[in-house]
């Protein structure tokens, strides 16, 4: 749909109100202007030349008029929904599916003042993500939001400073030094099974809530593998770390807008004084995140001082590979905490919901895992025990979680000067809309059965090793370029690794069969309300039985 005819109608309307408001008076009092103070005359045609100028001209001239953009706007606010505060899956399908297009889209926000644009193809996500990257930085009330809780680290860096930073946190995420980290994963995992077998004899019906408990062990995965501290949360429940990060990530704000807003803007002595509200107990959460990042932080650097050749953790290789200042490794450290525990948490959580909805991929999955697990020494697993031609079907596993169940379905972007997306001429201040969740499940790039949870398609037919894409770059669960996540690869290993661990141990079911699970979350996608699941614990139970169960 181009030039949408309720655009121009707005516009016209927005320029005409004050003229046609002065020639109706005029024609009801022919007086009436003579009594007017000429102030109000001057005061009238200073704000009628800005909304002309602010206003009417730049939507006339914008080439983003000739962008296609999305049938059945809801006037006054457009294309505008919030989707109640909830992650907009659905809502960005259906901008796909129903928008004919040549790889942009244009959504116009409210009263048709502002225009945010979506690319919908590999090649024009490219323009954006990779040919002029630095052209588009995060918006401002983003990265105020996020800076505030984590600091300026590689998330909110941007332009010369995240090039810098992202070059000398790079060494760390090499793919030797993931390797290495292989027995620490698989080790955590082992002790989390343990844990959860606990846990789940405690409950009447052999259930856990395993989004809360999933947050724990990753949480203490990356602090060991990105500061060498062990949080020791996954068998606590009440450590104080664990619960800071479940304030943080708690989906239950009320409103979205005002959140951000208070969170965002509100300077921290005002946000505190709201005494018993969300707001104030998010603002002390991070407060004291902050607080016990410097605290390890400089338990860190005296650790690097007493025995510096036994420090190998993310943190210990940044250290040596420059002089940092105290603040810039705070921040660092909030960053890698954060991003590293709740994506991998939250696609694993996915990952044990769909594998209880496909009980076969779950059996199959089984079945590998422990014909190479089951009766191997923890002290003989490394890298290769995990490496695709061990375990194909573990890589596709989880391969397919994250390509159908993206952590971050949408991120923004602002062009911060013109640019070009494909054909197109963006102006500066333009916001953009990138959507893994919608590219990885456009049939266009990933066939028919896009909208269904195969694994398969990363084991058979062409181009198996892209899922059946005809290129790696339709995956956009990472994202691509020189923003693109850092820690892929370590999120791959230790997802791969730690659901080894738990499928090897227990045989999952959903403990409400008729429970709707619903997506929720903030920055990154959980189950609505958390996901019981019901663990038949393998080990307790005799050989026979489990091999019935496959």
């Amino acid at each position: 749909m181009r030039h949408p005819w309720r655009a121009f109608f707005t516009h016209a309307t927005i320029a005409l109100a004050q003229p046609t408001y002065l020639a109706v008076r005029y024609l009801i009092d022919h007086q009436y202007f003579r009594r007017v103070h000429p102030a109000w005359f001057a005061l009238t045609a200073v704000t009628w030349s800005w909304i002309v100028t602010r206003i009417t001209i730049p939507f006339f001239t914008n080439p983003l008029r000739h962008v296609p953009c999305p049938p059945g706007e809801n006037f006054p606010l457009c294309h505008l929904d919030t989707n109640g505060g909830r992650p907009p899956t659905d809502i960005i399908i259906k901008l796909f599916k129903s928008t004919p297009n040549d790889g942009l889209i244009v959504c116009w926000l409210p009263f048709y003042l502002w225009a945010q644009v979506m690319p919908t193809r590999p090649d024009t996500l490219m323009d954006l993500l990779n040919t002029h990257n630095y052209d588009w930085e995060k918006p401002a009330e983003t990265n105020k939001f996020i800076g505030r809780t984590i600091g300026e680290g590689l998330i909110v860096a941007e332009g010369d400073k995240h090039k810098a930073m992202r070059k000398a946190v790079a060494p760390a995420f090499f793919g030797r030094h993931i390797r290495d980290l292989v027995p620490l994963f698989y080790t955590k995992g082992l002790a989390f099974t343990d844990s959860l077998a606990r846990e789940a004899n405690q409950s009447a019906d052999n259930s856990v809530e395993i989004m809360t408990q999933m947050s724990r062990v990753t949480l203490d995965i990356i602090g060991a593998a990105s500061v060498g501290k062990d949080f020791k949360t996954i068998d606590n429940d009440q450590d104080p770390l664990a619960k800071l990060y479940a304030t943080l990530t708690d989906e239950n704000r009320g409103p979205v807008v005002l959140f951000y807003f208070i969170t965002a803007w509100m300077p921290a002595w005002f946000t505190r004084r709201l005494k018993g509200t969300v707001y104030a107990r998010f603002e002390e959460a991070r407060i004291r995140l902050r607080e016990d990042a410097r605290a390890l932080m400089k338990e860190k650097k005296q650790m690097m001082l007493d025995k510096p050749e036994q420090q190998k953790d993310i943190i210990a290789t940044i250290m040596r590979s420059g002089d940092f200042s105290d603040d810039y490794l705070v921040d660092q450290l909030l960053t890698f905490l954060a991003a590293g525990h709740d994506t991998t948490s939250s696609a694993l959580t996915w990952t044990l919901w769909l594998l209880c909805m496909h009980p076969e991929i779950q059996e199959r999955l089984r079945s590998e895992c422990k014909t190479h697990l089951a009766d191997k020494p923890a002290s003989e697993v490394d890298a290769t025990t995990f490496d695709f031609e061990t375990m194909p079907y573990l890589t596709a596993v989880c391969n397919e979680t994250l390509r159908f169940y993206p952590s971050v379905t949408a991120t923004m972007r602002n062009s911060v000067r013109p640019t070009m997306i494909g054909p197109y001429h963006i102006p500066a201040g333009t916001p953009a809309l990138i959507a893994p969740w919608a590219i990885n499940r456009d049939h266009s790039l990933w066939g028919d059965d896009a909208d269904e949870y195969n694994p398969d398609r990363w084991l058979k037919g062409p181009n198996a090793a892209n899922g059946g894409a005809q290129s790696p770059l339709h995956l956009m669960t990472f994202i691509h370029g020189p923003r693109s996540c850092i820690g892929r690869e370590f999120a791959r290993t230790e997802m791969k690794c730690l659901l080894a661990t738990l499928i090897t141990r227990f045989r999952f079911e959903v403990a409400d069969p008729n429970a709707k699970v619903e997506i929720g979350g903030s920055l990154t996608i959980k189950p609505h309300g958390g996901l019981r699941l019901r663990l038949h614990d393998l080990k307790a139970e005799p050989d026979s039985r489990a091999d019935v169960t496959a």
